[in-house]
């Protein structure tokens, strides 16, 4: 059964070998490692570090949910399913995940067949479910992003189908990007819980009000901030959404336009400052080569000196059109992705003068 709580503490261990491994690799004295067994050690102890603790970060936020559920902070609905309504979810979930383009159930890898005669046990609250033990971390605004909801009442038993949507991107052990996931949390309803189930597909398809917090307002409409819209095919909503449903693209917010806006603008500033201070120092010993200018000089050719202040001139523009693209995006809560496309030319063309050095 899925343990967050063991999950975290063996990662936990992990990033203290990281922590002992690192400067082991230089205090170790030579008679004791060699060169090729300091680097291991070396290497073993950044890769503990940096992966044990972004785990055990994970895991402990998974742990405090699963701690608020048990003590019976924001829940939903818990049902019991009986012996026998088991086994026939059992059967239609591999029926299920036998359909072609099916996704595959987060419970295949914990379910167990040796069904107990009480039955299974499913607790649900606003920030995960349990079944039968098996804990599931699904906050709203987070990963996995849960898509789509639905309680499908079709069959016997009836179940509820949660997609998630892991973005990846993040990368492994092996250094190689971890591609995006999708994946479906199916488990079945009790016989007398289905108006409890509807409020938990209300709750994870974001129909009901959610809390606002700083990533997020309610999500029901109210607040104009929550629109988010896709700037490839047009699709828009107030519920929170990473990626466009309908061709995948990524979706920002008002709210989150005007915080990258922010964030654009302060590097923006910091760009403009800087190389606006290297040109001011540096112009005019480059406008005049070979001579000294403050008891310094540029021993270069005018050309050179043009082709130096040409790239100043660029990065000096990345700066100014961050900072005023970023104003922008502060006062409308929009993107324009003409200024994109600027930005993003003005840092290839950075790219390529800096390879042909």
């Amino acid at each position: 059964m899925r343990n967050p709580h063991r999950s975290r503490n063996i990662s936990l261990a992990f990033f203290t070998s990281g922590i002992v491994a690192v400067p082991a690799a230089f205090l170790l004295p030579e008679a004791a490692a060699g060169d090729t067994a300091r680097g291991i050690l070396f290497v073993y102890g950044l890769m503990a570090i940096m992966f044990g603790g972004m785990s055990a970060l994970i895991h402990h936020s998974e742990a405090r949910a699963k701690d608020s559920l048990l003590r019976g902070e924001d829940i939903l609905a818990r049902w019991r399913v009986d012996a026998a309504s088991w086994r026939a979810f059992l059967t239609l979930n591999h029926q299920l995940n036998q359909e072609p383009g099916a996704l595959p159930n987060e419970l295949n890898f914990n379910l167990r067949k040796d069904v107990p005669a009480g039955g299974v046990d499913v607790i649900v609250s606003r920030t995960g479910v349990e079944i039968d033990g098996d804990f599931h971390h699904l906050p709203i605004r987070g990963t996995p992003e849960i898509t789509h909801a639905e309680l499908n009442s079709r069959a016997a038993p009836s179940f509820i189908e949660l997609w998630l949507y892991y973005p990846g991107g993040s990368y492994g052990a092996s250094g190689i990007p971890q591609p995006s996931r999708r994946r479906a949390l199916r488990f079945p309803v009790a016989a007398r819980a289905q108006s409890d189930a509807e409020r938990v597909v209300a709750h994870y398809s974001g129909s009901l009000p959610g809390k606002p917090d700083f990533f997020h307002g309610p999500g029901d409409g109210t607040d104009a901030e929550d629109l988010g819209k896709c700037y490839v095919c047009g699709y828009e909503t107030y519920k929170y959404r990473s990626h466009c449903p309908r061709c995948g693209t990524m979706m920002q917010s008002r709210r989150w336009s005007r915080r990258f806006g922010w964030g654009l603008f302060v590097c923006g500033l910091i760009i403009t400052c800087l190389i606006g201070a290297v040109i001011y120092f540096t112009a005019p010993m480059m406008l005049r080569p070979g001579v000294s200018i403050g008891g310094t000089r540029f021993s270069g050719t005018a050309g050179q000196a043009r082709f130096i202040l040409g790239i100043f001139g660029i990065v000096a523009t990345f700066g100014m059109t961050a900072m005023l693209y970023g104003l922008w995006q502060i006062r409308t809560g929009r993107r324009d992705k003409r200024v994109i496309y600027f930005v993003v030319g003005l840092g290839a063309v950075l790219w390529l003068i800096a390879m042909g050095m």
